[in-house]
């Protein structure tokens, strides 16, 4: 009984002199370990309160509220503003950049790589949220500007034609932020571009239709110039008078009766004196 009591005290010593031994020679590298952490949570969060400054300088909460990058997110349960969300990722960044400095100190290699994967995430997701904001931006800002074009060219469908603008380009900003995220979904996002492009031209198609009259008294109008001066005395439909201007489209004629302004097709669809060069176009 003595033998077995003597060989569990000597194993219980062995054990306790063994584990003395690897804390004595871990304690340099955790004492490095612990000052790594602590520096790296100060600089992560000097991190987040520079890139806080950053966003307000650059007014990224004014940006996204233009878009409804805000609203879905406050849909989705999330209240804190894009900036503070970018803000966190950022100081985040920094703690697991620290997290991996203090698993290779203690030479803890698996944690190390475990974390190294969530590490290089950050960082795309951080562009994946500027690219939804500024392609949301430029999407809306390219619809108005489609809008405003279309409507002073007198076409019905200005907001249509801006609305498939406005989607257009936010399935393309769509793409880019798969791809930035690194998910490999080419499957989709190729036949995404295929309806892009088929949407664009039948959008295209569409409007040079409706845009056929407009279209062909630009042309017409382009020719006139070729044959008429401001200043030619003309007598065309039963209007006679002086021209004015050129328009896109158009000719202004000073009459009797005030201005008249004549389609340039007009001109090719009847017959126009030029009164001071006694010429007769057909």
């Amino acid at each position: 009984m003595s033998t077995a009591f003597e060989r569990i005290r000597q194993m219980l010593t062995d054990a306790g002199q063994q584990a003395s031994t690897k804390i004595i020679d871990i304690l340099p590298q955790a004492a490095v370990a612990v000052l790594i952490v602590g520096i790296g949570l100060l600089v992560s969060a000097a991190l987040y309160f520079l890139a806080m400054r950053i966003m307000e300088f650059f007014a990224i909460d004014k940006l996204a509220g233009k878009t409804p990058l805000q609203r879905f997110l406050r849909d989705a349960g999330i209240h804190k503003n894009v900036s503070h969300i970018l803000g966190l990722l950022v100081f985040w960044l920094g703690v697991l950049v620290t997290l991996i400095l203090a698993a290779d100190a203690l030479q803890l290699e698996q944690v190390s790589s475990a974390l190294a994967v969530v590490t290089r995430f950050i960082p795309q997701l951080i562009a994946a949220l500027l690219i939804v904001i500024f392609g949301m931006l430029l999407a809306k800002f390219l619809q108005v500007f489609v809008e405003q074009t279309l409507v002073k060219a007198h076409l019905q469908f200005a907001a249509v034609v801006g609305k498939v603008v406005y989607v257009c380009v936010l399935l393309f900003v769509l793409h880019l932020v798969i791809e930035q995220l690194g998910f490999q979904l080419s499957f989709i996002t190729t036949n995404m571009m295929l309806a892009i492009s088929a949407i664009v031209v039948v959008c295209g198609i569409g409007f040079v239709l409706s845009c056929k009259t407009l279209l062909e008294n630009a042309a017409a109008c382009y020719q006139l110039r070729q044959h008429l001066k401001v200043g030619d005395r003309v007598a065309v439909s039963g209007a006679q008078g002086a021209v004015a201007a050129f328009t896109l489209t158009s000719v202004v004629l000073q009459t009797s009766a005030g201005k008249t302004i004549l389609p340039a097709l007009a001109f090719y669809t009847s017959s126009y004196t030029i009164e001071n060069q006694h010429e007769q176009r057909a």
